[in-house]
């Protein structure tokens, strides 16, 4: 999940569609999720849970992201399943906190940086 993250944060469009599962691979193209991503600031991910079998996982995340002067909240329950000792996402079931997210002046940053909002991301 956080190599996912990481490279959504560098626009690695190519990395992030060989790590879907073959069969949701074959429905997307880089170019697909560069659009789906293109004016995506992401600012933090906060792994909330996780559980694993030996060749599946679920991984519960909040990841938290800007568009223009908007906030928002990713919430989502991903499914993962291990081929040859590699990692795949499946699907997500995007969770009911999901969209838009005003943050106070002087809550925490969004980014993770430790700041107040307002010394942060919120200038």
């Amino acid at each position: 999940m956080r190599s996912r993250f990481s490279a959504y944060v560098r626009k690695d469009f190519e990395y992030i569609l060989k790590t879907y599962a073959e069969e949701q691979r074959s429905k997307l193209s880089i170019s697909e999720l560069e659009q789906s991503a293109e004016d995506t600031h992401w600012l933090s991910l906060q792994v909330v849970d996780h559980s694993s079998k030996e060749n599946s996982a679920q991984v519960e995340f909040k990841a938290y992201y800007q568009i223009s002067n908007q906030y928002y909240v990713m919430h989502e329950l991903s499914d993962f399943v291990r081929v040859n000792d590699c990692w795949f996402y499946t699907t997500g079931t995007m969770q009911q906190d999901t969209g838009e997210i005003k943050p106070e002046r002087n809550s925490t940053c969004l980014c993770a940086s430790g700041k107040k909002f307002k010394k942060c991301c919120g200038k």
